[in-house]
């Protein structure tokens, strides 16, 4: 068998060659600016030379700046083959071919072992030692001339972005983009709200919250027939990825990272654009906080694993250092200062406390003052909207889903009479009937996971219903469940001073002090800056408890 080079009939004569035309922009490409006039002026080189044309590859929109180019990895994979008579490859200039100086000739020594050579037509050079010096030297202005262009597209972008402006064409999940011409062939983006994505979303926040991780969230979603967009299933990184978007609480971010090395910027390099919220500060902020103590790598040693209920909320009232767990034997837990359970009285007198009582009088205290029943008719009408729409949502999506099984049937079904009355045909046939099967298998098995939500019961309004739901909601807050009465507390309270018997409860915000302090009997004063007052009554330690245990 021959080798590839001695097949090539060698490197001073070309007889075959392919044409390799490329546009940096989608815009360019859909505009037909420059590949017909680059093929012209190709076909015409090589009928000047003698050369015949093997094949053309043509790569529309793509940047020359690294090899990731499908057509370009096609070609030359093409082009090695042993059973490749390809001399040469025909470039427009040699910008086209690659703007790294580096991967330039990495290539082209590839190429020209095997008997290949690259040739630009608008700057000839000769085979040889100095013709190889002098294309060097257009590599090396190429690739200046990219990072110059990229440092001035930058600047634009970044000052396009500080305008309040979108770049891109994709806008983050629960948003659109609005284009808006703001003078002739000058077209800039905004981000606006998508309400139907903006359902989802709090849908999304609502789930994970309540206790469910990214990957139950995402499960379902599914189940319940809610889509991402183009009818993609919801997976781990779609909901981590749509909870961390900064857009939703009124600012997004471009610049995250470079777009030469993919590598991340700094925050404060971040160029922050305004856009109207879709949900509260506070709710985006408890998601956080959730999603930092249930991430291993993150936070090792996570707050979810720990056994107090308040663990991170209480701090001393004297000494402003954390309250942690302080043991005394098998049985008995208390919450005290760090300070003093770690170095002594010295450093703090600390005031240990029974967690459960300390735990009890938090939550029936925060529980009397916002689960009363004027705020349960609330929560409850809210509900009710809620549910409407979602399920308003998944019957649509089951609908749909309905309607593509249907019409993926009648394609089967017309394709298996094809099949019966050209059986010659069954080369063609056979494979897109085996395709539209299991498309049809595939919405059907989805279609039976969908979970219709149940209507709303006609008389849930009445007195003695609002009341039920009170009790239960109550008694759900008042459970200790980990996984709901945990992550409410963070919601609805920022920190928790003990200062003897007295504890302060400092909310979250003005708006859940409002709706801590809303309707019902009170237990405790509300006073101007948002602080909750109780007390954990009077208690007495044990005579033998009176000395300071061992952690």
């Amino acid at each position: 068998m021959m080798t590839t080079t001695k097949a090539r009939t060698g490197k001073d004569k070309i007889v075959n060659v392919v044409l390799y035309l490329r546009v940096s922009t989608p815009e360019q490409a859909e505009r037909d600016l420059s590949i017909p006039a680059q093929r012209v002026e190709m076909q015409r080189y090589c009928k000047q030379n003698g050369y015949q044309i093997v094949r053309e590859y043509v790569e529309p929109g793509v940047t020359a700046r690294d090899d990731a180019r499908p057509a370009f990895k096609q070609m030359t994979a093409d082009v090695l083959a042993d059973s490749s008579s390809v001399n040469a490859i025909l470039v427009f200039t040699t910008s086209r071919f690659m703007r790294n100086t580096f991967k330039a000739q990495l290539y082209k020594n590839q190429l020209r072992k095997a008997g290949v050579r690259v040739i630009a037509i608008q700057q000839p050079v000769t085979d040889d030692a100095h013709g190889h010096l002098i294309e060097t030297v257009f590599e090396a202005f190429d690739q200046f001339e990219s990072e110059i262009n990229g440092v001035r597209t930058g600047a634009a972008m970044r000052e396009n972005a500080r305008q309040g402006n979108f770049n891109g064409s994709i806008a983050p999940y629960g948003f659109r983009v609005e284009k808006t011409e703001i003078r002739p062939g000058v077209v800039r983006g905004k981000l606006l709200p998508l309400p139907e994505e903006v359902e989802t979303v709090r849908e999304i926040l609502r789930v994970y919250v309540a206790g469910a991780g990214a990957k139950a969230t995402a499960r379902e979603l599914n189940q319940r027939g809610i889509r991402y967009r183009h009818g993609k299933v919801w997976t781990q990184d779609l909901v981590l990825r749509v909870i961390s978007e900064e857009a939703l609480v009124g600012t997004y971010y471009w610049g995250r990272k470079d777009s030469r090395t993919e590598q991340p910027r700094p925050k404060e390099e971040w160029v922050a654009t305004p856009v109207e919220p879709v949900i509260d500060r506070e709710l985006y902020d408890l998601v956080q906080s959730i999603r930092g103590e249930r991430d291993p790598e993150k936070n090792p040693g996570r707050q979810s694993s720990s056994p107090l209920l308040l663990a991170r909320l209480v701090r001393c009232g004297r000494c402003g250092s954390s309250y942690i767990l302080e043991t005394c034997g098998k049985k008995y837990r208390y919450y005290n200062c760090r300070k003093f359970t770690r170095t002594g009285k010295e450093a703090c007198p600390g005031f240990r406390i029974p967690a459960p009582k300390l735990e009890r009088a938090v939550l029936n205290h925060i529980a009397e003052k916002f689960f009363s029943i004027e705020r349960c008719r609330a929560i409850l009408r809210d509900l009710v909207e809620e549910a409407g729409v979602m399920r308003q949502k998944t019957l649509e999506h089951r609908r749909q889903l309905e309607r593509d099984v249907a019409e993926l049937t009648r394609r089967v079904e017309r394709w298996q009479e094809i099949l019966e009355t050209n059986e010659q045909d069954a080369d063609v046939v056979l494979p897109r009937l085996r395709e539209l099967r299991a498309k049809r298998d595939e919405l059907s098995a989805t279609l039976g996971k969908i979970v219709p939500l149940r209507t709303v019961p006609p008389h849930l309004y009445t007195e003695a219903k609002i009341r039920k739901f009170q009790a239960q909601i109550r008694d759900l807050f008042l459970s200790n469940d980990s996984a709901i009465t945990r992550n409410y507390l963070r919601f609805l309270v920022d920190q928790i001073t003990v200062q003897g018997t007295e504890i302060t409860i400092h909310a979250r915000g003005e708006a859940v002090v409002e709706l801590m302090a809303a309707g019902g009997d009170q237990t405790g004063p509300l006073n101007p800056q948002g602080r909750v007052l109780t007390s954990v009554g009077s208690w007495r330690p044990r005579r033998d408890l009176n000395a300071r245990p061992s952690v």
